[in-house]
């Protein structure tokens, strides 16, 4: 983000010098300085919201000169229209087109200098993690192939553990910890590498290890492929579902967010309380009833269940009638999901459509037990419909390590058009990989989401 920064700086004083050749930088600064702030803003803007900076130290050149091309097209929109619609008299159209066209010149020629850099480092050994693959014959070579395809991520696998594994598809891996231990004292081990999620019992043990001697830990996910297909996310070796906590950092990062999302849901609350009475009048004036519905929700069946607040788009009777409609659920596991559902009110089936009925849950992200971005809770009464297969082997429990959220992973790739196993795994991600930035590029995608009414029902 430093590096944008100085690079569209650079950028607007070559063009403000090539437009005025007699004024000194100074000058530029003092007389500029507004529409540099602007375009800062902009283009900062629509990189953080595409995720160009959380991907951008494990993507490739490409890929990441095509996401900042897709945010320069997005932040040259906003200055220009933004210049319209002021009525713009001070900045000259040669300077302002000047500027657009000096910048993506500029933008490769700087980022390959500092790719160039950054390798160079890391041929020196900077930034590199010694890495153990553990998995078992069948998978492993897939493994190595998988972390051998991003390079960049200077993961150089120094050792591998060839583990046995019980019969069948989801079969444990046999994993000793005194061979871990033993590897990753001779090797200077920094990360680690599982091929599988399902371990014998040894988890809790290499957890312990990992923590100790403050070791990195990852899990590919064999799901990743396919759930990479339905989401949008296409920047990492696997899925990440464990990590040993870092509690500082932690602790910095919720207070960040919760900041975050007071601010956000007190300007959205102030923004939308006029569609707030229209869609409370339209549903008291179509059926009986309350205007809110509340329920009992957690992330996990081990989790306190909250209150959970949405307008109400179904009859009063909903409940009871749910028992009913069991036997169409079109979803899986703790999720029930029926696209024609007869519950629905005509109002509810338009507030549905466009994620209107979520609103409410804005007074539950100020009240603290929700927040903007994060896993989606569940009514608790579900978490009964569960199967034995839907519970990956307990982790999906991992899910309680956040905060609910009104908008997630899952809401952005396709809501109800992904099962409850593809939920829990970008639920998982999404844990995993949580900033700032990456809470700003999901709300930014949950709009579009939102007006298109994609996978909501």
């Amino acid at each position: 983000m430093f590096a944008d920064a100085v690079i569209l700086s650079v950028g607007y004083f070559v063009s403000a010098k090539m437009e005025h050749s007699d004024l000194t930088l100074t000058d530029i600064l003092v007389s500029h300085k507004h529409l540099l702030g602007f375009s800062l803003l902009a283009f900062i803007g629509s990189f953080t919201a595409l995720g160009v900076y959380r991907t951008i130290s494990n993507s490739s050149f490409q890929r990441h000169m095509f996401n900042a091309g897709k945010g320069y097209l997005n932040g040259g929109a906003i200055i220009l229209s933004s210049l319209f619609l002021a009525q713009n008299f001070f900045y000259s159209r040669y300077f302002v087109l000047l500027y657009l066209a000096i910048i993506p010149g500029l933008y490769i020629f700087a980022w390959i200098v500092l790719r160039l850099v950054i390798g160079a480092f890391q041929e020196k050994g900077f930034g590199r993690w010694n890495t153990l693959a553990i998995g078992s014959e069948r998978n492993l070579q897939h493994l190595i192939n998988r972390v051998g395809e991003y390079p960049e991520l200077g993961y150089d696998i120094v050792s591998v553990l060839n583990v046995p594994q019980e019969a069948g598809d989801d079969g444990a891996m046999h994993v000793r910890r005194e061979a871990v231990d033993e590897i990753v004292s001779k090797k200077q081990i920094g990360l680690i590498v599982f091929s599988s999620a399902y371990l014998n019992g040894a988890f809790d043990q290499l957890e312990e290890l990992c923590r100790r001697k403050r070791i990195e830990m990852r899990v590919v996910s064999p799901e990743s492929e396919y759930l990479f297909s339905k989401a949008r996310l296409h920047d990492i070796a696997g899925i990440p579902l464990f990590t040993p906590e870092r509690r500082k950092i932690n602790f910095i990062k919720r207070a960040a967010k919760r900041v975050f999302d007071i601010v956000g849901a007190t300007v959205a609350l102030a923004f939308l309380s006029p569609l707030f009475i229209l869609v409370a009048v339209a549903t008291k004036l179509e059926s009986h009833g309350p205007v809110f519905f509340r329920q009992k929700r957690s992330l996990t069946d081990q989790d306190k269940p909250f209150e959970f607040y949405k307008f109400r788009s179904m009859v009063h009777t909903a409940d009871e009638l749910k028992e009913s409609l069991l036997h169409r659920n079109e979803s899986s596991g703790a999720l029930f999901k029926l696209k024609d559902d007869p519950r629905l009110t005509r109002v509810g089936k338009v507030i549905r459509k466009f994620s209107i009925d979520e609103l409410p849950q804005l007074f539950n992200v100020l009240k603290g037990n929700m927040s903007l971005v994060g896993p989606r809770p569940l009514p608790s009464c579900d978490f009964a419909q569960m199967g034995q297969g839907d519970h990956m082997g307990g982790y999906f429990r991992q899910r309680g390590k956040a905060k609910p959220g009104m908008t997630g992973l899952w809401q952005i790739s396709g809501r109800s058009d992904l099962g409850f196993r593809e939920m829990v795994l970008l639920d998982l991600y999404y844990i995993e990989e949580q900033s700032m930035l990456f809470d700003i590029e999901i709300l930014a995608q949950t709009l579009p989401a939102v007006i298109f009414g994609r996978g909501a029902y």
